[in-house]
């Protein structure tokens, strides 16, 4: 196997091949840059259940509290098993 050597090139020229090949990028849709610069950050909505955690309370309310995006509440034996193992609480808001 013959080791490799690249052709020696000037700062010049490797900036320019940087550009040339940035521009290719966006020509060929690998990256989008957004118009603009202040874009929205999507937040997934919560769930309308609350898990208080290893021993805090709804009444305490010092230790603590996960809220789940919505969908993703664990089923009723998931929660139950983290009320025996754990000590934590869910509570549904309604």
């Amino acid at each position: 196997m013959t080791d490799f050597q690249p052709t020696p090139q000037t700062p010049e020229q490797v900036d320019e091949g940087l550009r040339n090949a940035m521009k290719q990028a966006k020509l060929e849709g690998v990256f989008k840059i957004p118009d603009d610069p202040y874009s929205k950050i999507n937040m997934p909505r919560h769930s309308n259940w609350k898990c208080y955690m290893f021993g805090n309370r709804p009444d305490v309310n010092t230790g603590i509290m996960y809220i789940p995006a919505e969908g993703h509440v664990p089923n009723r034996f998931v929660r139950w098993m983290m009320r025996i193992c754990f000590d934590c609480l869910w509570v549904e808001n309604k």
